[in-house]
């Protein structure tokens, strides 16, 4: 399996994923190696929740660490917090790919190569997590050591956002003719047959989650009015937390007494003071990454993701299988996750009075809200069982391998 990066790096909902399946398939007897970038502090073999990681990490890699650093501090990363869905593409990634991201996935190819030709026949199958520059090296390295390659499209810019690599057309074409590709959600499904891959080549696999043993009985007590948030906010637009907040200054004025917790990863500085711009310090708190979630999960009252756009959120599944009400925008994974309605609401992406009226709707109506949030859990225990989905992705390696 490749990845773009995992832990203790920064990682994402692809990579998160992509360690659960591993630890599904190790107890199905089949070996998962990963091969990820390194760096200067994070490199070489290692073992991680029972899985084989290598990490790359050679002198070139070392170079480019020191320019990477250089250029970083002459252009630091702008932190812009809110957007205007008007005038702005919030709900695709258009930019072109920049020269030291180039570099760094030519790097990580060759020293993929380097690893992967003496241990060739060790192995069946190359695995890569995302539709970015991974499945072009993945594409790459099953050419020429004779491997059936699969990709799972995690995001819904899909083989279009190859483009935005030079020779990108060429390398889309490679990576249609190379690869077997998995595709979460119907959404993601269309798009790819829309950039040509036939429907031979497509596997509808959903992303899973180990389900606990407790019973529905645990998760029924709704303490309101408490809502969480959970995801990367260095993914803003696409996590819509400006939508959000806009949106809770209407839920406010309902509800007063109403908080709102906002965990993961960013630069907290920024979405902080743009918070007290709004008037929201005393009732919305930035907790910063937090690696144990399950406290937070059983102490809220609901759940909401606003996001532009979303694969398929792991922060959606792990709070339906804790039983909370859920509001999401109706975006490609939250639309497989909720019926709307039924076991938790949808609402337009980008509409604030729409997020706003969902969630006081949840707050005021709490015997419905609950009802919902056991009817989430029962979906995704019923049909998003991380052991489901290891059996179809096991089904999927058999046939590659006839």
């Amino acid at each position: 399996m490749i990845a773009a990066s995992l832990p203790p790096m920064p990682a994402g909902g692809a990579e998160v994923q992509a360690l659960r399946l591993a630890a599904a398939l190790e107890k199905r007897n089949i070996t998962v190696n990963f091969l990820t970038p390194g760096r200067v502090d994070q490199k070489g073999e290692a073992i991680l929740n029972g899985i084989y990681i290598q990490r790359l990490f050679s002198f070139p890699n070392r170079l480019f660490a020191f320019f990477s650093k250089l250029k970083k501090k002459q252009d630091p990363l702008s932190h812009k917090i809110e957007y205007d869905d008007r005038l702005e593409l919030t709900d695709q990634i258009t930019s072109k790919i920049s020269w030291p991201s180039l570099v760094f996935y030519h790097l990580f190819f060759l020293n993929s190569l380097l690893f992967l030709w003496p241990r060739r026949r060790s192995f069946d199958i190359i695995h890569a997590h995302t539709m970015e520059w991974s499945v072009i090296v993945a594409s790459r390295l099953g050419k020429i050591l004779s491997k059936p390659v699969v990709v799972k499209d995690s995001t819904m810019n899909g083989l279009m956002s190859i483009r935005r690599f030079p020779g990108g057309h060429r390398l889309q074409k490679m990576v249609i003719k190379r690869c077997t590709f998995v595709a979460m959600t119907k959404a993601i499904e269309d798009n790819l047959k829309v950039a040509g891959v036939p429907l031979s080549k497509i596997f509808r696999i959903s992303n899973g989650i180990e389900v606990t043993n407790e019973s529905d009985q645990t998760f029924q007590q709704i303490r309101f009015p408490t809502v969480l948030f959970v995801g990367n906010l260095y993914q803003q637009p696409a996590k819509g937390i400006d939508i959000l907040l806009k949106a809770w200054c209407i839920v406010g004025r309902k509800h007063p007494n109403a908080e709102l917790n906002i965990i993961g990863d960013g630069n907290l500085a920024s979405f902080i003071h743009f918070t007290k711009k709004l008037g929201l310090e005393q009732s919305v708190h930035f907790l910063g990454k937090l690696s144990q979630l399950e406290h937070y999960y059983r102490k809220s009252s609901i759940f909401v993701l606003p996001s532009r756009r979303e694969g398929m959120s792991n922060a959606l599944m792990e709070a339906m299988l804790h039983g909370l009400p859920c509001v999401a925008t109706d975006i490609s994974g939250s639309r497989e996750l909720i019926d709307h309605g039924s076991n938790g609401l949808l609402v337009p992406p980008k509409d604030i009075d729409a997020l706003a009226t969902a969630i006081n709707y949840m707050i005021s109506n709490p015997d419905e809200a609950a009802l919902m949030g056991r009817l989430g859990r029962r979906k995704i225990i019923e049909e998003f069982n991380m052991d489901i989905i290891c059996t179809q992705y096991v089904s999927l390696y058999k046939s590659l391998m006839t």
